[in-house]
């Protein structure tokens, strides 16, 4: 039996057979482009977890969550963090900066002029204090538009006071980790934020102690009992 079947007028009308390929076809082609850009609008930069061993010295660590929404999958991320280093004896603060609403960095110049780190009156008066003791830097971040979340990369903003030439002092910061989780079932959907954060080490000379990147979780409660947990756990106790 032939696959076509021929009209009055001489075109040639599609069998079952043909419709059945033409649909699987468009069905490949719609996946094939989604991937295409889901892929393509990430970069190239290398993106893995890993972490260090620990000196075995007890520390001042500050932790930044990025995320607003109490509970969300990266609050508990650093919450796994936060579990292991206060276990391993380490002192442990965490400023919440989707819930501590401060200014965006003005640029305005104005920083030391009063004494303090920064002239504008908002949360940044409840961090700084704590900057000025932490021997590391802890940054977890949900992936927004594959970057960090604008809450804490307002923070990381308002760090310029501490890298000015002119400053009065400089935080005691010396090692830093980066904790992230997103909806991407793509590492490099985290390239943006990973070379952000190594080009932040570079800068301040901090020595980066581990990073961990989280696919796959969006909706609230997808970080529950997620392996990634005892990941983040570990790295606290190796902090």
């Amino acid at each position: 039996m032939s696959d076509t079947n021929s009209s009055p007028n001489g075109k040639k009308i599609l069998s079952r057979r043909n419709l059945f390929f033409g649909a699987g076809a468009s069905l490949l082609a719609a996946a094939g482009h989604a991937l295409y850009r889901h892929v393509s609008s990430t970069s190239s930069v290398k993106v893995e977890s890993f972490s260090t061993p620990a000196s075995g010295k007890k520390k001042n660590i500050l932790v930044i969550t990025g995320s607003a929404r109490q509970g969300g999958n990266s609050d508990v991320l650093a919450e796994a963090f936060v579990k292991g280093a206060r276990e391993a004896g380490h002192d442990v603060n965490v400023f919440a900066a989707g819930r501590e609403r401060m200014s965006a960095c003005l640029h305005c110049e104005g920083c030391w002029s009063t004494g303090r780190p920064c002239v504008l009156e908002d949360n940044f008066e409840k961090l700084w204090p704590l900057l000025e003791k932490a021997d590391m830097l802890v940054f977890c971040s949900p992936l927004y538009w594959y970057n960090f979340s604008g809450h804490i990369k307002c923070v990381m903003d308002r760090l310029y006071p501490y890298s000015k030439k002119q400053k009065l002092r400089d935080m005691p910061v010396r090692e830093a980790m980066l904790l992230m989780c997103g909806e991407s079932l793509f590492l490099r959907s985290f390239a943006g934020p990973a070379e952000a954060y190594r080009q932040m080490l570079g800068f301040k000379g901090w020595k980066d102690r581990g990073r961990l990147f989280v696919t796959g979780v969006n909706d609230a409660g997808d970080m529950a009992e997620h392996k990634a947990l005892a990941t983040a756990e570990a790295m606290g106790k190796n902090a």
